[in-house]
């Protein structure tokens, strides 16, 4: 009876081994980032990320959504920080006590991209899109550009002839080229392409999905047009590494201004100036 159980002990030894191993080993640290679709498209985190890893040795998980959708889960506690660019619902979103504060560590500008190329300011090209029933593909998704775009048709309905209305889609012109899918920069972009359609896009992203469209980057100098992308943190266990996160995007500016396509800056680092 004895040997039998020491055989039994012995072949369990191995595997109880490892569980102790297992239970001993650090554990490679993570945290869990919701970021704008905009950055993920453009390629810019895909060039930073790597670089706060090596430096720390955290991993990050990205999650690309909208930013309302990012905040929705920064609200739900499933993320630990947030990178957006919706400035107006971030100081709302602080003010609420989900997020501590924010930082500006990057920036560029909302650009048109359509089929064609028009002459123009910005309300004119609003209004030759409209008046010429082209088609117009809206993110649709409460993203900070989908929220940038209601804006431009609020200004703009207040010199136009043209039917507004605010409904589930938001607020935006009535005609029958207006289309609403949902989705994040990227697709809208390709949808826009295929359909030779007009939308609204962060230029980081036009620019860097250029060589796969026929889009024909728009660019104006309005003010309102300027994109700033913040990162907020939150009061969780995280918050060494976040802050960790924070810091290292805002040394990066020299490395955001060296992101280029075809010798084209995707963003600038830090805050645009007021």
């Amino acid at each position: 009876m004895n040997r039998f159980f020491v055989v039994i002990f012995l072949m369990i030894l191995p595997s109880f081994q490892g569980c102790l191993q297992a239970e001993g080993e650090p554990q490679t640290p993570t945290i869990r980032l919701a970021t704008t679709t905009s950055l993920q498209d453009s390629g810019l985190l895909t060039e930073l990320l790597p670089k706060y890893t090596e430096r720390t040795g955290t991993q990050i998980d990205v999650i690309a959504v909208g930013s309302g959708a990012a905040m929705s889960l920064a609200q739900n506690n499933d993320v630990d920080v947030l990178i957006v660019h919706d400035p107006i619902r971030e100081m709302e979103f602080i003010a609420d006590g989900f997020a501590e504060n924010r930082t500006t560590f990057a920036w560029n500008r909302f650009v048109l991209l359509g089929p064609i190329n028009v002459s123009g300011n910005l309300s004119e090209t609003l209004d030759y899109i409209i008046e010429e029933n082209q088609c117009f593909v809206s993110r649709g998704d409460e993203s900070g550009t989908h929220q940038k775009e209601q804006e431009l048709w609020r200004m703009f309905s207040n010199q136009s002839e043209a039917e507004f209305v605010e409904d589930e889609l938001g607020y935006h012109p009535v005609w029958d080229g207006y289309q609403s899918i949902g989705q994040g920069m990227g697709a809208a972009i390709t949808i826009s392409n295929e359909l030779e359609c007009w939308t609204l896009s962060d230029r980081g992203t036009a620019l860097y999905r250029q060589d796969n469209t026929n889009m024909i980057i728009h660019q104006f100098n309005d003010t309102v047009l300027i994109n700033p992308y913040s990162i907020l943190l939150m009061d969780n266990q995280h918050r060494e590494s976040t802050t960790a996160l924070r810091d290292f995007l805002v040394s990066s500016s020299e490395e955001i201004e060296n992101y280029t396509v075809k010798n084209e800056t995707l963003f600038h680092g830090g805050a645009p100036a007021t």
